[in-house]
C-alpha cells in the first residue's frame, strides 16, 4: 500500500483550477449562529455585570473594624491610614496583611505628628493642641479622650495612633509624602525634642525613619525612571520607526540571501554545539582527575546552588552527552536532507517575493493585534465587575491576647468567620468596656454566588473563542491573499485589491469556518485552564499519583492544542484556496501534507527556526544600537533641548528590546503565513501538474530547478 492509497488520492489536473474559486457559497453556517447566539448571550452577561458591579470595591480599602472605606456610613472617609506603616514593610504583610491598627479618614495627614512631643515627661499639656491630630480606631475611643490622660492611656493600649507623618492617599491608602525630605524631617523632631532620653521613642523613630528611607528610596527610583522616560521617549519613538524598517530589510535581504542566511544558521549551530561539547569534555576530565580542586563552601542561595552545579563532573558529563547528540542530529540533517534543506529555502524566498508584492499585507497584522487587545480588555473588564458583585466576607483578625470575647464568640481565635455586629457585641477590649483596640472582624474577601462563578467560566471560555477566532480570521485573510499570488502565473499579473478581495470573500463565506476552528482551539485552551485551577488547588494534597495524573494530562492537552492550531492553519489555507467547510478542508490539507511528510517535517522546522532567529537578529541589532545612544557619553537632548544623563539606560533599552521583539513577530508572522500557505500551493501544484505545456507548473524556475522539473514551452 502507498502513501498516496493510505492518505487520499493525489490531486488531479482541474483545467478550471487557477486559484482561490470565484464562486463558492457559505461554510458551517450553524457554528457561524452558534457563535453569533454566544456573542449575544456574553454581551448579556456583561451588561449584567456593569449594571450590578463595581470595581472600585476592589480598590477601597478595610479598616481595623470590617468597614470598607468609602462605603455607606463611611462614604466622606476613603483613605485608609496605618497607625504604624513600619509593619508593612514586614515579608508576612504581603499575604496576612499589616500587623497594625487602621482606621478610614477623610484626607491623610499633612503635617509629622508625634505623641511624646506633647509628653514630655510631666510637662503641662493642651489637649486643644492635638484634638486636631488625633486619629483612632474607633470614633468610641476618640469621643472617650477628654483630657491629656485619657489620651495618653489611648495610645498606650494602641488605641490611637502614637506618630504619623505628611502623608497622601495612593490608591486610598496614606502613604508617606515623598516629595518630602520624610527622614531630615524626623531628625529635625527627634533633635528639638531631646528624644535622646527616651529609649522607646527613639527606636520607634529609628524604625520609622528606615521605613521612610526605604519608601523614598523606591519612590526615588520611579522618579528616576519616569524622568528617563520622559527625556527619552522621542529616541523610543524613533527605535519603533527603526524596528519597522530593519523588518522590512531583513525580509528583502531574505529575498535575495535567503540560502546564505539558512547555511550560515545552520553552521553556527554546529559550532555552538561543537563547542558545548568540547568545552564539557575539557571541564569534564578536569573534575574527574582533579575532584577537590574546585571545592566551593555550601551556600543557599541560588548563585551558590548554581556554583556548585558547576563544579560536578556529572553536570559536564551531562551536558557534553547532549550537546553530542544534537550535534549528530544536525550532521544527519544535512547530509541526508540537503534538497530539503534547498526547497525550505527556496520557500522562504517565495514567501518574500509574495510579501514584498504585497506590502499591505505587512501592515494587516496590526488589525487583529488590537482586536485581540480589545478582546483582552473586553474581557478583563467583565471579570472586575463580576467580581465586585459578591458579598464581603469577614474574619477574626488581630486576636493577641489584648480582646477578650464571651458568649458565642468565647475562645474564638484568628481566621475564624464573624460578622462586625456580634464582634463588637461580645468582644471587647480586656479589662475594659471599649471595643477591641487591635482586633476586629475585617473583610478578607468577596463571596460570590454560583452564578457568578458559572458568569465567569462563561466569560473565560469567551476570551479564548474570542481570542482564537480573530487569530484564525487574520490567517484565512492572509491565506488567500498568498495563494492568489502562488496561483497567477505570471506574477506581475497579481491584482492590486488583493488583500480586500481576500478581506470581502473570507468575512462573506468563512465566518462560520474560523468560528469551528476557533472553537476547537477554545476547548482545549479553557481544559488547560481548568487543569491549572486543580492543580492550585491540589497543592496541599500533593502527592506522587496526582502530580503525575496531572503532569500527564497538562501534557496531552497541550500537545493537542499544538495539534489543533497545526491542522486549523492549514484548514484555513485550504478553506481559502477552495472555499470547501472546515472539516472537509481539515482533511484535504492533512491527507497532502501526509503524502509530502519528511517534507512538511522539515521545510516546517527549517522555516520556523529562521524566521525566529530573524526576530532575535532584528531585536539585537536595534538594543546594541540603543546602548550606543542611551549607556553610552552620547549627547542625549530632552524635550527643551538640554542635555541628559540617564540614571538607568538600561530601562529604554529594555523596553526598545520589547517593541522591537513585538514589531518583529507581526512582520514575521505575516511571512510565517505566507510560507505556510505557499507551501501548500506547492505541494498541490506538484500533484496536479506536470510541466507539459496543458498543466504547465506555478511554481518559480528555482524551485522547479531545485526539483528537476521544468515547465515545456510551446
Amino acid at each position: 500500500m502507498t502513501r498516496g492509497d493510505t492518505y487520499g488520492t493525489p490531486l488531479k489536473y482541474d483545467p478550471d483550477f487557477c486559484g482561490p474559486q470565484k464562486h463558492r457559497s457559505c461554510t458551517d453556517i450553524l457554528c457561524l449562529l452558534l457563535f453569533v447566539v454566544f456573542l449575544a448571550v456574553w454581551a448579556g452577561i456583561a451588561s449584567f455585570a456593569f449594571k450590578n458591579g463595581d470595581p472600585k470595591r476592589l480598590l477601597l480599602p478595610v479598616d481595623t473594624y470590617g468597614h470598607r472605606c468609602g462605603e455607606t456610613d463611611l462614604a466622606d472617609r476613603q483613605d485608609l491610614f496605618f497607625f504604624d506603616l513600619t509593619a508593612c514593610l514586614h515579608p508576612e504583610a504581603f499575604w496576612s496583611g499589616c500587623k497594625t491598627p487602621q482606621v478610614c479618614v477623610s484626607s491623610c495627614p499633612q503635617d509629622l505628628w508625634v505623641a511624646d512631643v506633647y509628653f514630655p515627661g510631666n510637662a503641662p499639656f493642651n489637649l486643644t493642641d492635638v484634638q486636631t491630630h488625633l486619629l483612632c480606631v474607633n470614633q468610641d475611643v476618640a469621643r472617650g479622650v477628654t483630657n491629656s490622660q485619657a489620651l495618653k492611656d489611648a495610645i498606650d493600649k494602641g488605641a490611637c495612633a502614637r506618630w504619623y507623618v505628611p502623608s497622601m492617599s495612593f490608591y486610598y491608602r496614606c502613604i508617606p509624602n515623598m516629595n518630602l525630605n520624610l527622614t531630615l524631617l524626623v531628625d529635625e523632631y527627634k533633635d528639638k525634642y531631646n528624644f535622646i532620653q527616651m529609649p522607646f521613642t527613639v527606636d520607634v523613630l529609628n524604625k520609622s525613619a528606615q521605613a521612610l528611607k526605604t519608601l523614598d528610596e523606591f519612590n526615588q527610583v520611579a522618579q528616576d525612571v519616569v524622568n528617563d522616560l520622559s527625556a527619552t521617549w522621542r529616541y523610543l519613538v524613533m527605535f519603533s520607526v527603526a524596528a519597522l524598517v530593519v523588518s522590512l530589510l531583513y525580509i528583502v535581504l531574505l529575498r535575495f540571501l535567503a540560502g546564505v542566511v539558512v547555511w550560515l544558521s545552520i553552521l553556527a549551530l554546529i559550532s555552538l554545539f561543537a563547542t558545548g561539547a568540547f568545552f564539557s569534555y575539557k571541564n569534564f576530565e578536569f573534575l574527574k582527575e582533579h575532584p577537590t580542586g574546585r571545592i566551593v563552601p555550601d551556600n543557599n542561595n541560588l548563585e551558590g546552588k548554581v556554583t556548585q552545579l558547576f563544579n560536578k563532573a556529572e553536570f559536564w558529563l551531562f551536558l557534553l552527552v547532549v550537546c553530542a547528540i544534537l550535534l549528530f542530529l544536525i550532521v544527519l540533517i544535512i547530509v541526508f536532507l540537503r534538497s530539503r534543506i534547498h526547497i525550505a529555502t527556496a520557500l522562504i524566498k517565495e514567501g518574500s517575493k509574495a510579501v514584498s508584492s504585497t506590502v499591505t499585507t505587512l501592515f494587516f497584522p496590526i488589525i487583529p493585534w488590537a482586536l485581540q487587545l480589545a478582546v483582552l480588555l473586553w474581557s478583563v473588564g467583565i471579570f472586575l465587575f463580576l467580581y465586585s458583585t459578591g458579598t464581603n466576607a469577614y474574619r477574626i483578625e488581630g486576636m493577641d491576647g489584648n480582646c477578650t470575647c464571651t458568649g458565642i464568640y468565647q475562645g474564638i481565635g484568628n481566621n475564624a468567620t464573624c460578622t462586625v455586629e456580634e464582634f463588637n457585641m461580645y468582644c471587647h477590649q480586656t479589662g475594659g468596656d471599649h471595643f477591641c483596640y487591635t482586633a476586629g472582624c475585617t473583610i478578607y474577601a468577596l463571596n460570590s454566588t454560583n452564578l457568578v462563578l458559572y458568569l465567569n467560566l462563561y466569560n473565560l471560555f469567551g476570551f479564548f473563542w474570542g481570542v482564537w477566532f480573530v487569530s484564525g480570521l487574520a490567517q484565512m485573510i492572509l491565506a488567500g491573499v498568498f495563494a492568489t499570488w502562488y496561483w497567477t502565473f505570471h506574477k506581475r499579473h497579481v491584482p492590486f485589491f488583493t488583500l480586500t478581495r481576500a478581506i470581502v470573500r473570507t468575512m462573506w463565506y468563512h465566518m462560520g469556518t474560523v468560528a469551528f476552528g476557533s472553537l476547537l482551539i477554545a476547548i482545549c485552551s479553557f481544559i488547560r485552564a481548568m487543569i491549572e485551577y486543580v492543580e492550585r488547588k491540589l497543592k496541599r494534597f500533593d502527592n506522587p499519583i496526582s502530580k503525575a495524573m496531572i503532569c500527564c494530562c497538562k501534557c496531552f492537552f497541550w500537545c493537542l492544542q499544538k495539534f489543533l492550531c497545526f491542522i486549523n492553519r492549514n484548514a484555513y489555507i485550504m478553506c481559502a484556496i477552495h472555499g470547501k467547510n472546515f472539516c472537509v478542508s481539515a482533511k484535504d490539507a492533512f491527507q497532502l501534507l501526509m503524502r509530502n511528510l519528511i517534507r512538511v517535517v522539515f521545510v516546517d522546522k527549517v522555516t520556523d527556526f529562521l524566521f525566529f532567529l530573524g526576530k532575535l537578529l532584528v531585536t539585537a541589532v536595534l538594543v546594541v544600537a540603543s546602548y550606543w545612544v542611551f549607556a553610552r557619553p552620547v549627547r542625549l537632548l530632552d524635550d527643551s533641548g538640554r542635555d541628559v544623563v540617564l540614571v538607568y539606560p538600561w530601562v529604554p533599552m529594555a523596553i526598545v528590546g520589547v517593541m522591537t521583539y513585538i514589531i518583529a513577530s507581526i512582520f514575521f508572522s505575516v511571512y510565517s503565513v505566507a510560507v505556510d500557505t505557499l507551501f501548500l500551493c506547492f505541494l498541490e501544484d506538484c500533484e496536479r501538474n506536470d510541466g507539459s505545456v496543458e498543466k504547465p507548473y506555478f511554481m518559480s524556475k528555482q524551485l522547479m530547478k531545485i526539483l528537476g522539473k521544468k515547465n515545456k514551452k510551446i
